[in-house]
């Protein structure tokens, strides 16, 4: 007897097998479409300030792990705050500055007030932050006495004729409120005679800086050199040039200006920290002391807020009484007075 046909068994294979779950990836990267980009790309800022604001806004999105923009709520805005206040900082201080935390926020803010404009959120959860207060920055300035004798070391820095042309130059800018940054960024086309240009400074504090005829003598027998050492003095070619054996030519640096500074602290040895930025203080001093106007003396410095140039009045007015406290010490002396 025939057996019958056997029952047939259907497996089921390739896309009709049943997909093994897969765990959702972890997002590690911004998203497309964040606005960022877009942002930035409105903005009318500068290439370093755009790098800032980049990197403000994605170090929150990583803080926050990439949580979408329209998700941010006033708490997480408050909690990053609190986070960049006791963040270790380089220096190994607890907390960023409160400069740098102001900072970051004002960059938040920014942010949501364009994405609340382009109408890409509906609440802007920054409104309520508040900066952190900072403390009034002390100046830094210098007596007059010790500027001559750091400007004393120039002809004796390394013994050399051509760092001291050169030298003397930079010297004489520093004098003139002149951020070492901004020295060393200079070109030739800078100088007119009368004042030299300042671009692409910090906090865009462009601006013309006039100069004292010392200043311009300096200038103009330093550019003399350049012209007999067979240095290019086209418009558009640095300033100031490294003298060093390796960067012979090329365009001196801040850290070579910063060191020059040095030097002539080592050279007048100087008890005090100095550095090239003190004398951009001592400018900013000696100008209120000089009774020059507030409002023409904050021209000259290039700052922009009066909050910022108001410590500059103080250190002048306190100098001003301790010179009049002295005086008056020295004829109570001699007349028998008080003291």
């Amino acid at each position: 007897m025939a057996k019958p046909d056997p029952v047939p068994t259907f497996i089921e294979v390739g896309a009709l097998e049943k997909p093994a779950e897969v765990a959702e990836p972890v997002r590690d990267e911004p998203v497309k479409g964040d606005w960022v980009d877009e942002f930035l790309g409105d903005r009318e800022i500068r290439p370093n300030t755009k790098k800032a604001y980049l990197r403000q806004l994605r170090g929150f999105q990583v803080w926050c792990e990439f949580k979408h923009w329209g998700e941010i709520s006033d708490s997480d805005v408050s909690r990053y705050k609190a986070y960049l206040k006791s963040k270790p900082a380089k220096s190994g201080k607890i907390g960023l500055s409160p400069a740098s935390v102001n900072q970051a926020i004002a960059t938040l803010q920014s942010f949501f007030k364009w994405l609340a404009t382009k109408r890409y959120v509906t609440y802007n959860p920054t409104l309520n932050v508040e900066k952190v207060p900072a403390a009034p920055t002390e100046t830094k300035d210098m007596e007059i006495s010790a500027v001559r004798q750091l400007a004393e070391g120039l002809e004796y820095r390394g013994q050399r004729e051509s760092l001291s042309v050169r030298d003397t130059a930079i010297f004489e800018l520093l004098k003139h409120g002149l951020r070492a940054t901004e020295v060393s960024n200079l070109n030739i086309g800078d100088y007119n005679g009368p004042s030299i240009q300042v671009s692409g400074a910090k906090w865009r504090s462009d601006g013309a800086v006039p100069l004292s005829p010392k200043a311009r003598q300096s200038l103009d027998s330093y550019l003399g050199w350049c012209v007999q050492k067979g240095f290019d003095t086209g418009t558009g070619e640095p300033l100031f040039r490294s003298l060093s054996r390796n960067g012979y030519g090329k365009r001196l640096g801040y850290w070579g200006i910063y060191e020059m500074v040095k030097d002539l602290g080592a050279i007048a040895e100087s008890t005090e920290n100095v550095h090239p930025h003190r004398l951009r203080h001592t400018f900013g001093t000696q100008l209120v002391m000089g009774d020059v106007q507030p409002a023409y003396a904050q021209k000259l410095m290039r700052i922009k807020s009066p909050i910022t140039f108001d410590r500059y009045t103080k250190r002048a007015v306190e100098k001003k009484a301790e010179d009049a406290f002295n005086d008056f010490m020295e004829r109570s002396e001699s007349d028998d007075g008080l003291f």
